[in-house]
């Protein structure tokens, strides 16, 4: 093993997105952790290798797992699967081994604390040292305001991402519960929006402002007028009827007619953002699942809201994989983007590389975010960041074989990109 290998492989991340379950929703879970519970993402490869079309069949059976494995076990997924299966209980995942991995993963847990198995997976085992986590902070998590149910090392994103894809009134409606305030024009509902961040600012725990709007629409935004958002607000509104006295939503509004007010209401998050020094995270490049559209999620799709936000510092998630070098241009020329490749090593390792060894030779490694596992249970965080690591050391013992860096150059960059440049973007000591 390379020095600089060595230096990588114990270096601790931080892991700059995360989805886990928080240590409740974990334990109500318990007797569910099997085999299985290692896929993760490598799901989605399995029903790609099934080869299915229909969208209604969306899963694969128990059965189809063992026999399409090995179909899938050289991806990034199948190989992020098998470094955590290895590192944790010592055995290769194998269809022979199913009913053993089940029963040792079981074995780890037990007589466990969620906070202590947190501490070994997340902490100990991947090294993940600080944590942005995706999923407390949203108006519809009725446990959002409850302590104790995270690790302390973890920070938290506000994220309601239906604000911007709106078709019907459902997150308005939201909004009004959340906030117990009635929404009947354009400034009350951007007022209610404002008064849900304070309510998650004020638990000090509030560490950006996520948009995961790639998932309903493209990543173009317009510049809608008040007026044509007050139009919007008003058409989405007035679709109601009654009948026998009881208020009924005639439908929803279709996508551009209310594309207006998502936009207009997107401006106002990233004003806010700017006002406050709030970084935002948004999703861009390739979408979790199968059958996603990738038409307009291109992070160049983006730039107008780069330049007119300057102040605003932006963290552009998954290296928009597959337009990985897009993002490095635009992180080169835009002083207010830094690059995150969260979850792209596992997408796609080779790829990802090739994306660092670039953004490498073209952006201030100041500016490089190498990590996020992008998980929902802890144990996946331990292949994930084992896949991050290696591409990390292959793509600096490269640069040093080429007598681009020195070894300690490539220390200093691996310090910066894997921990000290997420510490400084969120202000963590």
């Amino acid at each position: 093993m390379s020095a600089i290998r060595e230096y990588v492989m114990d270096h601790e991340l931080f892991c700059h997105h995360d989805h886990h379950a928080n240590f409740e929703a974990f334990d109500a879970n318990r007797e569910n952790y099997t085999y299985r519970s290692l896929l993760g993402y490598a799901e989605a490869d399995l029903f790609t290798a099934k080869g299915e079309r229909p969208r209604d069949q969306e899963s694969v059976t128990e059965e189809e797992v063992a026999e399409l494995w090995h179909k899938i076990r050289v991806t990034g997924y199948g190989r992020a699967v098998s470094l955590g299966c290895r590192e944790l209980l010592g055995m290769d995942y194998e269809p022979a081994n199913f009913g053993a991995i089940t029963e040792a993963l079981q074995s780890l847990i037990e007589d466990k604390s969620a906070q202590e198995i947190y501490a070994f997976l997340v902490h100990e085992k991947a090294q993940n040292a600080w944590t942005i986590q995706d999923g407390r902070f949203r108006v519809e998590n009725d446990k959002a305001f409850r302590e104790g149910l995270f690790p302390s090392t973890y920070r938290f994103a506000f994220r309601m991402d239906p604000l911007f894809e709106m078709v019907d009134e459902a997150p308005i409606v939201a909004l009004e519960r959340f906030t117990e305030r009635s929404i009947h024009t354009l400034d009350q509902l951007v007022a209610a929006l404002n008064a849900t961040i304070d309510r998650f600012d004020a638990t000090g725990d509030l560490a950006a402002f996520k948009v995961g709007m790639a998932y309903g629409r493209d990543l173009h935004v317009g510049d809608p007028t008040r007026y044509e958002a007050e139009r919007a607000f008003a058409r989405i509104r007035s679709r109601k009827v009654f009948w026998d006295g009881v208020q009924q939503n005639t439908g929803a509004v279709d996508a551009q007619s209310g594309r207006p007010l998502g936009d207009y209401l997107l401006h106002c998050l990233l004003q806010r953002a700017s006002d406050e020094d709030m970084p935002v995270q948004i999703h861009t490049g390739y979408l979790a699942g199968n059958w996603g559209s990738l038409n307009g999620t291109k992070a160049s799709h983006l730039i107008p809201i780069f330049d007119r936000y300057r102040s605003v510092r932006f963290d552009i998630f998954h290296a928009s994989w597959p337009w990985a070098s897009e993002l490095g241009a635009i992180a080169k020329n835009y002083p207010n983007v830094w690059p995150d490749m969260c979850w792209a090593w596992t997408m796609n390792p080779t790829e990802s590389a090739r994306a660092l060894s670039e953004w490498l030779d073209g952006v201030p490694f100041n500016k490089i975010f190498a990590y996020g596992a992008d998980t929902g249970l802890p144990w996946c965080n331990v292949g994930y960041s084992l896949q991050a690591k290696r591409g990390v050391a292959r793509v600096l013992e490269e640069k040093i074989a080429a007598d681009l860096i020195s070894e300690s150059t490539a220390e200093e960059i691996a310090d910066c990109i894997m921990l000290e440049n997420g510490k400084t973007f969120f202000d963590l000591d």
